[in-house]
């Protein structure tokens, strides 16, 4: 039942609202989807807080946007630890940046899903994760990914281990999604990632507002690799709830899961 606990919270396409930006040659590798190169351009700014949190979110986006389809579990499983070690290096010099916290909180959450469920959670790994999106959101209540993570967290714990486990909250979870998504500045990915969560819950009674989100995400997607792969993600799972929710809500959980 508890079976990887990370949750799919743990997905960030943010760095670009980050207050500095990283070096030029790591952010258009980011823009143009050379994740790896981005990674380690960034990576090697070892002072840059900047560069760290973008290395950190390129290491996971291979896995975040279902690109990882070469990646064996333990390779995504370094990549989660990479995000880990790039976040809080940039913790150490900026103790209070949410978005490090956010990215921090992203790699907890993906290294649990590569590890035995028990060790998970005796390594506390769902419970820092939360306590880091619940400290970026008090640091930056303006950045959209911290209710949005936060709120993708309590609805997966819900789904896989239902209501309580870990105090979440199915109610929680929905009014922290919907207030993201109202924020200034919520790019594609939050919608869509709202979609996946309430598909995956259950494509018949959450079809309506699912399809909404979907369409937003299709909508306000933008032109770089990151908003191109959300608005492929989007048709992909938007298609197979109309035609077909069981299979959608199957393609929902793997996104969750795999």
């Amino acid at each position: 039942m508890l079976r990887a606990l990370c949750l799919s919270a743990c997905f960030l396409f943010a760095s670009a609202s980050a207050s500095a930006q990283p070096p030029a040659p790591a952010m258009t590798a980011f823009e143009t989807g050379q994740w790896g190169v981005a990674e380690s351009a960034a990576a090697s700014q070892v002072s840059d807080v900047a560069a760290l949190i973008l290395a950190s979110e390129a290491a996971l986006m291979p896995i975040t946007l279902d690109q990882a389809d070469g990646l064996s579990r333990r390779e995504r499983r370094q990549a989660a630890l990479r995000a880990q070690d790039y976040a809080e290096a940039a913790l150490a010099l900026e103790p209070d940046n949410a978005q490090a916290h956010l990215r921090l909180a992203a790699g907890l959450g993906y290294q649990s899903r590569y590890v035995n469920t028990v060790r998970a959670v005796m390594m506390g790994l769902p419970q820092r994760g939360r306590d880091h999106m619940v400290e970026a959101l008090a640091l930056d209540p303006s950045e959209p990914w911290a209710p949005a993570m936060l709120g993708a967290w309590h609805l997966e714990v819900v789904r896989r281990a239902g209501e309580g486990m870990f105090d979440a909250n199915e109610a929680e979870g929905l009014a922290l999604m919907r207030q993201s998504v109202e924020m200034d500045g919520a790019p594609a990915a939050i919608p869509y990632r709202f979609a996946v969560a309430l598909v995956a819950s259950d494509p018949v009674v959450h079809s309506a507002e699912a399809t909404r989100m979907l369409n937003r995400a299709l909508d306000t997607a933008e032109a770089d690799a990151v908003g191109q792969a959300v608005a492929a993600l989007s048709t992909h799972l938007l298609d197979q709830l109309n035609t077909d929710p069981d299979a959608a809500q199957a393609e929902a959980v793997r996104l969750l899961e795999e």
